[in-house]
């Protein structure tokens, strides 16, 4: 007898905020300022404007659904895109048509362009991912702005870090997750920053394999296929085996999904199937979980930081009596917009 039966069902909040600010030039060396943020335990310092008044913005469910299911499927089939993709964008509609600030990585005179901060932290059990993207024009150009447009890439690795030789990193399509109708002027006498933040929050440990790693500017990607570095496994318990990670109960892994919008929301399902023979009224399952991520600027050293999580439950068949021979369960992961 066969049951399908969800055994996870997150609602991952994604939000964003975003704010245009005009300065003067002779103001520019005062605006800036250095910000900490920090990647777990372990703090770097950002160049940035001001983080107060950020207005809301929309986030593009669609243009998040095709980033989500690119990742996942570089991540669970170790395949896609390996020629690069621009990081980030951000594309401003004027009176006069369109303006591009494309990825620089830096923040440099008499220039546009666009860096990537990500801040990665706990609270209260769950985990959130922050992504700041820093928009500048210190150009001369005079425009004035009624909407601007934030696109953006997640990218994986896969190989065995610190040989990076081996292997490679695939990439996701630049796609648009985000945008905003806003109204400022910028002139040939003032310097204009965008300050827009991504975030990715009420993430439970054993979901934070599905939130994608955008590009930024520290570097910091997920290594996959490397000596099990990262993996996703679920036991299942029929009686008669060790019921711990790494025992040698039946057990099933990550090998496809399905991906659809529902309303404001990407809902992603994760089919797992998991023989546990006859003779069996319940089933505990256990998630185990660990993901390696590199990131190499903080301190000057590369730096690997591993997630390690574990979660249980219990699947009951939904007929009175029933049998587990093999257990189909479902893994749900909804990222909730706002």
């Amino acid at each position: 007898m066969s049951q399908k039966v969800v055994i996870g069902n997150e609602i991952v909040k994604v939000k964003g905020r975003v704010k245009a600010i005009t300065i003067k030039k002779d103001e520019f060396d005062k605006f800036l300022k250095l910000v900490k943020l920090r990647i777990l335990d372990k703090e770097y310092e950002a160049l940035m404007p001001p983080l107060d008044d950020m207005q809301k913005n929309t986030i593009d469910v669609n243009g998040l659904s095709v980033l989500l299911s690119q990742y996942m499927s570089a991540t669970l089939t170790n395949n896609g895109n390996r020629n690069g993709t621009t990081p980030a964008q951000m594309v401003l509609t004027t009176q006069s048509g369109t303006v591009n600030f494309q990825y620089t990585g830096s923040i440099n005179i008499n220039s546009q362009g666009v860096n990537v901060y990500l801040q990665i932290f706990e609270e209260s059990g769950n985990y959130i991912f922050q992504y700041y993207y820093i928009g500048y024009d210190t150009t001369d150009a005079s425009y004035t702005a009624s909407q601007i447009e934030l696109y953006t890439s997640a990218y994986v690795y896969t190989g065995c870090f610190p040989n990076t030789s081996v292997g490679g990193a695939y990439y996701t399509n630049t796609v648009r997750i985000a945008y905003t109708n806003i109204s400022f002027m910028k002139d040939a006498d003032s310097y204009l920053f965008i300050v827009w933040l991504i975030q990715f929050q009420n993430i439970p440990p054993y979901a934070v394999l599905f939130v994608p790693i955008f590009q930024n500017n520290l570097g910091i990607v997920l290594y996959i296929a490397c000596n099990s570095s990262t993996s996703y496994n679920v036991y299942a318990n029929n009686n008669n085996c060790t019921f711990d990670c790494g025992g040698n109960c039946p057990s099933g892994g990550l090998t496809g999904f399905v991906i659809y919008i529902q309303g404001n929301s990407v809902i992603m399902e994760f089919p797992i199937t998991v023989a546990v023979g006859g003779g069996v009224q319940t089933v505990d399952i256990l998630i185990c979980s660990t993901e390696q991520y590199v990131y190499a600027n903080i301190s000057g050293n590369p730096t690997v930081f591993t997630i390690s999580n574990n979660f249980s439950t219990t699947l009951t068949p939904p007929v009175s009596g029933g049998t587990f021979y093999l257990a189909l369960a479902t893994i749900t992961i909804t990222f909730q917009t706002s």
